[in-house]
């Protein structure tokens, strides 16, 4: 099994702005997801043009306002003409209390983890199990609450491909995955900290180029990574 180490982070304070992508057209959406339709997350459309989607077929589209729409086929005319209401804040407040419902039917894997408010939109928390949205081409970096204790942590994915193990020095809130480390889109992640407890966490990737912060805030929240929008409103609020 492949072995790596963890390095320490001081912090990523300006990562966000990697995520300014090219400039966007007026009418241009962002999918989000699609099922049974030759569309992936990721690539832009013309919200002025048809959207033609047979029976059985779903795509979610983001708009530059962050805005979300959820067409079901069969659907025939441009997704700007759906409209789509509530906005950016509406939405997360949704999806914070839908997020806030699983967590109490699903329980928590380590003891006692609480939803935290992030320092930064893009620090994977892994003090508690759930979904992390990760920016494609950029390096994982690894938050949990800072701690007054030192503590040995392991990371290791499903497959068992590689494991990385650090000491997180006391009072340090994060650490980076060093670069020989390939986080995959999709991948689930056991994270092991010395007290013995266990969270699973789950990498959802978020393009680079998105190309406004409000759709940004609605690509983490539909993912379900509500704490990282919650932290990229603070931030371009």
């Amino acid at each position: 099994m492949k072995r790596t180490h963890i390095v320490a982070a001081a912090g990523i304070a300006g990562l966000s702005w990697l995520l300014a992508g090219a400039p966007a057209q007026a009418d241009e959406m962002v999918v989000v997801a699609a099922r049974g339709v030759a569309l992936h997350p990721g690539e832009r459309i013309d919200a002025a043009k048809p959207l033609v989607l047979a029976e059985g077929q779903h795509v979610t589209l983001v708009a530059l306002n962050g805005v979300t729409l959820k067409l079901d086929g069969p659907y025939d005319k441009p997704p700007a003409a759906a409209g789509g209401g509530g906005g950016v804040g509406i939405a997360l407040d949704a999806l914070m209390t839908q997020a806030a419902a699983r967590t109490n039917e699903a329980g928590v894997t380590r003891a006692g983890a609480a939803r935290a408010r992030l320092p930064d939109p893009w620090v994977l928390d892994v003090s508690r199990s759930g979904t992390v949205c990760l920016v494609a081409g950029q390096k994982a970096v690894l938050w949990r609450p800072a701690s007054g204790r030192t503590a040995k942590l392991s990371v290791m994915p499903a497959d068992r491909s590689w494991k990385a193990e650090a000491t997180w020095p006391a009072g340090a809130d994060r650490l980076v995955l060093s670069s020989d480390v390939a986080v995959h889109d999709g991948a689930v992640l056991f994270v092991t900290l010395d007290d013995g407890e266990e969270a699973a966490v789950t990498v959802a990737p978020v393009p680079a180029d998105l190309p406004t912060a409000e759709m940004r805030v609605a690509w983490l929240a539909d993912q379900g990574c509500e704490p990282q929008a919650e932290a990229l409103l603070r931030y371009h609020p």
